[in-house]
C-alpha cells in the first residue's frame, strides 16, 4: 500500500515536468515564428530597396499609354513632358527617381512659367500634365516614391480673359484663299470642307459640327434641318443650353450637295457619326489632329502665323454672325440660329415661338457674294466625291 502510494507521487512529478517541458517548447516555437516573420520583413525591405526603379522613359510610357497611343492627346502629352525633361538637363534613359525630386520639379514648373510662346491657359495645362505623371508614379510605385514632392510648387495663373487673343473673323480675301478650289486640302479632306461650310452658314462650333450623327439631319415641316443636341455623353458637347437648337439647312449647302454627300456616305445605324473617318478617334473622341491639319493649311496659305490675330475654326462663327447682320437678318433670329441667348428686349428673347419656316426665311437672306464663283466650282467638285 505504501509502495503504491510512492509510485503515484513519482508519476505525478513526471507528468508535471512533461507539461513544463511542453510549455517551454511551445514558447520557443512562438518566438521562432516571430523571428522568422521579422527576418522575412527585413528581407522584403531589402529587396524593395535594392530593386531597380523605372527609367523616366518607362514610367512616361506607362503614364501616357493609359490614354491610348492612337489618341492625339497621347502625342501632345508625351512630347511636352519630354521637352521639359530635356530642358532641366535630364535624359529619358535616366532613372525616374532623379526626376521625382522637389527641386527638379520646381525647375520644370519654372521652365513652363517662363515660356513666351504659349499663354497662361496652356501653361496651366502643361503643369497639370507634370502633376498627373508624378501622381501616377506614386500610385504605381507606392513603396518607392514619396508623396510630398508636389507640395510647395508655385501656382501658375491663367491668362485673364481681357488679355486673351480674340477670335478674329476672316476677311473676304482670306475666305477666297481658304475656299480656293485649286488648293488640294479640301480635296483630300472633304469632311473638313463640309464642316467649315456648316460653320459658315450656321455659326456652329467645331464640336457641334464634327460630332453630328446621321439622325441629326431631319426634316421639320418639310424643311431639311440640323438638330444640334447634346445626346451623346463624353463626345457631343454644347457650350450652353441655347446651343441646343434646330437650324434649317441653307439652300446653298443643299445646292452644293451636302445632303447628297451625307446620303452616299456608308453607315450602319442612325447613331453613326457623319464625319467619323477623319474627325473621331478609335475611342470615339473628337480628334484634334484634324483641326491641327486645318491650322497647318492656314499657315501654308499665309493666313495664320505666330504674329497674327487668332484665326481658327471659331473664326467661321464670327463670320456667320457679322455677315448675317450685314444681310439684314433680325438679331433675335441670328441668336437662335447661332445658339446664343438673345441680348434684345424681353419680347425679342421670346423667339421660341418662331416656326422653322420663319427661321428658314430669315436664314436664306444670308449670302457670301465674295465666294459665289468658288461655290460654283465646289459644287462640281463635290458632285464627284
Amino acid at each position: 500500500m505504501i509502495l503504491h502510494k510512492s509510485i503515484t507521487q513519482r508519476d505525478v512529478l513526471l507528468i508535471k515536468r512533461e507539461k513544463q517541458i511542453l510549455n517551454i517548447e511551445h514558447k520557443l516555437c512562438q518566438q521562432h515564428q516571430i523571428l522568422l516573420k521579422i527576418l522575412r520583413e527585413i528581407s522584403k525591405e531589402k529587396s524593395i530597396k535594392t530593386e531597380p526603379g523605372p527609367t523616366i522613359e518607362q514610367l512616361l510610357n506607362r503614364f501616357t499609354t493609359k490614354i491610348g497611343k492612337d489618341c492625339e492627346e497621347y502625342r501632345r502629352k508625351y512630347n511636352a513632358i519630354c521637352r521639359y525633361i530635356t530642358a532641366v538637363g535630364l535624359n529619358l534613359k535616366d532613372k525616374y527617381s532623379v526626376l521625382h525630386n522637389e527641386n527638379v520639379l520646381l525647375q520644370i514648373v519654372q521652365v513652363i512659367a517662363n515660356r513666351t510662346d504659349i499663354q497662361g491657359d496652356q501653361k496651366v495645362r502643361h503643369v497639370r500634365w507634370i502633376n498627373e505623371m508624378v501622381k501616377f508614379a506614386i500610385f504605381a510605385y507606392p513603396d518607392t516614391f514619396k508623396t510630398d514632392v508636389l507640395i510647395g510648387l508655385p501656382h501658375i495663373k491663367r491668362t485673364p480673359k481681357s488679355a486673351r487673343r480674340p477670335h478674329t473673323p476672316y476677311s473676304d480675301s482670306q475666305l477666297k484663299r481658304i475656299f480656293n478650289p485649286d488648293c488640294c486640302f479640301f480635296h483630300k479632306y472633304p469632311d473638313v470642307f463640309w464642316g467649315c461650310m456648316l460653320a459658315l452658314f450656321t455659326g456652329s462650333r467645331k464640336n457641334a459640327v464634327f460630332t453630328l450623327q446621321y439622325k441629326d439631319i431631319v426634316q421639320n415641316d418639310g424643311i431639311w434641318c440640323i438638330n444640334f443636341v447634346e445626346d451623346c455623353p463624353g463626345i457631343k458637347k454644347l457650350k450652353t443650353e441655347d446651343s441646343e437648337r434646330v437650324v434649317p439647312i441653307h439652300s446653298m449647302l443643299i445646292k452644293m450637295g451636302f445632303l447628297d454627300y451625307v446620303k452616299h456616305k456608308s453607315h450602319s445605324a442612325p447613331t453613326d457619326f457623319i464625319f467619323s473617318k477623319i474627325c473621331l478617334t478609335r475611342t470615339g473622341q473628337l480628334s484634334s489632329h484634324m483641326i491641327r491639319n486645318f491650322f497647318c493649311f492656314l499657315e501654308q496659305i499665309g493666313i495664320k502665323d505666330k504674329n497674327t490675330n487668332r484665326y481658327d475654326f471659331h473664326s467661321f462663327r464670327k463670320n456667320a454672325n457679322i455677315t448675317m447682320e450685314k444681310c439684314g437678318i433680325i438679331r433675335s433670329y441670328i441668336d437662335k440660329i447661332i445658339g446664343w441667348r438673345s441680348r434684345g428686349s424681353e419680347g425679342e428673347r421670346s423667339y421660341s415661338n418662331y416656326s422653322i419656316k420663319q427661321v428658314s426665311e430669315q436664314l436664306e437672306l444670308l449670302h457670301y457674294n465674295c465666294l459665289a464663283n468658288e461655290f460654283k466650282q465646289w459644287k462640281k467638285i463635290m458632285a464627284l466625291k
